[in-house]
Formats: C-alpha cells, sequence, structure tokens
C-alpha cells in the first residue's frame, strides 16, 4: 500500500480535505451557450430535422397565437431559428456554409470575430469551422474536431472530461482575486476562474489556442475577465502573484516528439512537464494561494509510482499539498496514434513504450490533481482520492 507520511490507502477518504460529490458523465456534443438557447444535444442530421420541425410547429389547441413574426425573426434577446441552424450547420454537422448566407442570419460582429480569429474559414465563397463547439462545466467551448470524435482539424485546443473535472475542482473554490491558467488550450480552466470573479491570465505557447480562448470568453460573457499571452510557460517571466493557479499540462507517456509538434508528449513517464510546473509554480503564488496540477502517471495495485519523489519534492519547496487520486485505468493513448484491436500502440513507438512499461513494472496507470498551498503545514502531503 502507498503509505505518505503515515498516510496509506486506507486513510484516502480521511485525508480528503473536504467531500467531492462524484462527477457525472459529461457529453461532449451537447451544446450551450446564448446563442445556441435550448436546442440540445445536437447529435446527428435527424435530431436537428425534429429540432426544426419544433420550431415550426403549429400553436397548441386553445393558446393564444403570438404575432406573426418576420421569416427568420428571432424573440427578443433570442437567436433567430435560422441563425442556430447556420451556427449548427458549421460547429456541429462541420458542414460548408455560404458565407453571403451566414452573413444574413449571423450577427456580423459575431461572425467577423470568428473569421479574425481563425475559427472560421474561407475558401471559394463559403464558411468552414475549423472548431466543433461542446459543453464544458456549463461552458460554451470551441474545441478542436477531435472532441467531437472527428479524426480532422486542429489537435491542440482540447477538452475532455478530465479538463471538466478539474473545471468543477476549480468552481469550488471561492472567489480568488487572480488566477493564472497554464497551458491554457480552450480556457476552460481559467474561465471557470474568471466566472467566479477572478481576473485571469491565460498562457499557451500554441497562438491558435490563445486565439480560441480568447473567443470562448466572448461566447461566454467573460471577455473582460480574461486575458491571454503567447509564450512557452516554463520561461515566461511573469512579474505578478495569483491567487489560483491552473494547469493541465501535456502528460502523454510518450517521448517527446513521437507524435509531431504540440501533440501532448511528456516523456515516457508522462510526466516531464508536471515536474517542471512543480518546481516553478510556488514562485507565482500570493501569499494564501493554490495551485492545482492535473497530470497522469503510471504505478501497480498499490498506487502510482512518482508518490514517493513527490514527497520529495513538496518538502524542499517548502509548501503543502495534497494528491487526489482518480481510480485507475489502462494506459490512454492519442485518438490518431496507430493501435491494434486492443488498444495498444503499433510499431516501433509502440515497441518503445511496451518496453519501459515492462521495465518499470507498471500494470495501472493514475490520473490525479495535485493541490499546493502556500499556508499549512510546510512539506506536508496528504493523499487523498475521488471519482
Amino acid at each position: 500500500m502507498i503509505s505518505v507520511d503515515g498516510i496509506s490507502a486506507d486513510d484516502f477518504d480521511a485525508a480528503l480535505p473536504g467531500p467531492l460529490p462524484a462527477l457525472p458523465e459529461h457529453d461532449l456534443l451537447t451544446l450551450a451557450g446564448d446563442w445556441l438557447g435550448e436546442l440540445a444535444p445536437w447529435r446527428n442530421t435527424a435530431a436537428l430535422d425534429t429540432i426544426a420541425a419544433s420550431l415550426a410547429a403549429p400553436t397548441p389547441v386553445g393558446a393564444a397565437a403570438p404575432p406573426a413574426p418576420e421569416p427568420g425573426a428571432a424573440t427578443p434577446g433570442e437567436p433567430s431559428p435560422a441563425a442556430l441552424s447556420t451556427l449548427a450547420a458549421l460547429f456541429v454537422l462541420g458542414r460548408a456554409v455560404p458565407e453571403e448566407a451566414a452573413r444574413e442570419q449571423v450577427p456580423e460582429a459575431l461572425l467577423n470575430l470568428l473569421l479574425r480569429a481563425k475559427v472560421l474559414s474561407r475558401e471559394s465563397g463559403a464558411l468552414t469551422a475549423e472548431y466543433c463547439l461542446v459543453r464544458g462545466d456549463g461552458l460554451a467551448l470551441l474545441a478542436a474536431w477531435r472532441a467531437a470524435g472527428r479524426d480532422y482539424g486542429s489537435y491542440a485546443p482540447w477538452v475532455g472530461t478530465d479538463s471538466v473535472t478539474l473545471s468543477r475542482l476549480i468552481s469550488s473554490r471561492g472567489h480568488p482575486r487572480s488566477a493564472l491558467d497554464l497551458g491554457c488550450g480552450t480556457g476552460v480552466l481559467g474561465l471557470s476562474a474568471a466566472r467566479n470573479g477572478a481576473r485571469t491570465l491565460a498562457v499557451d505557447v500554441n497562438p491558435e489556442c490563445t486565439a480560441a480562448a480568447t473567443v470562448n470568453a466572448r461566447l461566454n460573457g467573460l471577455g473582460d475577465r480574461l486575458r491571454t499571452a503567447e509564450g512557452d510557460i516554463m520561461s515566461l517571466d511573469l512579474d505578478e502573484r495569483f491567487d489560483l493557479v491552473v494547469s493541465n499540462p501535456p502528460c502523454l507517456p510518450l517521448r517527446r516528439g513521437a507524435l509531431g509538434w504540440l501533440a501532448g508528449e511528456a516523456g515516457l513517464d508522462g510526466l516531464e512537464f508536471f515536474w517542471e510546473l512543480l518546481d516553478r509554480v510556488p514562485g507565482l503564488l500570493t501569499d494564501r494561494g493554490e495551485a492545482l496540477l492535473q497530470a497522469a502517471a503510471y504505478g501497480d495495485e498499490n498506487g502510482p509510482f512518482f508518490v514517493t519523489e513527490l514527497v520529495d519534492r513538496v518538502r524542499q519547496l517548502g509548501v503543502s499539498g495534497t494528491l487526489l487520486l482518480r481510480p485507475s485505468t489502462p494506459p490512454r493513448w492519442p485518438a490518431f496514434a496507430p493501435r491494434d484491436a486492443r488498444g495498444q500502440l503499433l510499431g516501433p513507438l509502440g515497441d518503445e513504450v511496451s518496453a519501459y512499461v515492462r521495465s518499470i513494472g507498471a500494470t495501472h496507470y493514475y490520473g490525479f490533481v495535485l493541490s499546493l498551498r502556500t499556508t499549512g503545514p510546510a512539506g506536508a502531503l496528504r493523499v487523498g482520492r475521488f471519482q
């Protein structure tokens, strides 16, 4: 069993600083946001046809008929059905839409913003969305099409269940005055802090991500609370200190560069970015600040292997920490890596990973969130778990 300063696996629940509710499954294809009204979820063309039919349904018998609107007109404060259909075609079905038709239905300011941020691309008089629109923790987010299970387009601005898990933890953190999102991707973590009132700085080395975060802030009415900066999060010169620092860094357990630029590899153990962040983050916190770092690590039935080193690092940094472990799973690989029918990596990359896993005796893979605080017993690390 894991033993960390007297805390064993049997003490997981008692070690939790507070009860965490079970996190329900979230649907990456459920849409939300002011521009989508109540039309959710959209999964396929048949669902869209049903929605269109309901919009055109006659007034129920006995009900007063409302004044007839102009064709395609919206209820005051609501988008028109035609605008919704245009947005659905672009961001749900991935269809090209004639630009002239889109400009007739979608507010010009929104359309121009999406074009400037390269969320929409223009070719031969038609517009195509480079992203899909998904929902995460009550936020409407533009994300890579792979978030909707489609293997094309961008990869980097990703949102998945791990992002939503950390977003929910951020939402429970009260009302920080300032927040820093390192490796922001879609901006979901920084937006969760901004929604709690924090003035948020979202940083990413990929300009595609900072553009997506900017648009997502506007979509959720948080444009005045989130600003972005482009740069390597490890070398960025920041004079500010923050009440909350959050990061869901790359953590795929693959050699860096194995899949291409910014594909999420973090060394064979998956922890290279995590260790670099751990050393940097305490210097970015205010006197009563907290950092939430999420990653994943190999282990066995007793727990992840990295805990012993983590204890030493926390002690050296002079901070207090709480490690929250998720239930173990088999290793997860990116959807676009070549795999066999059992989900194992193929080719030289698969051989390299398999050899490494055998060499360390790993049988399990643990997702985790590490909370670091500048208050509390310096050098102490507690271990907990959550679903």
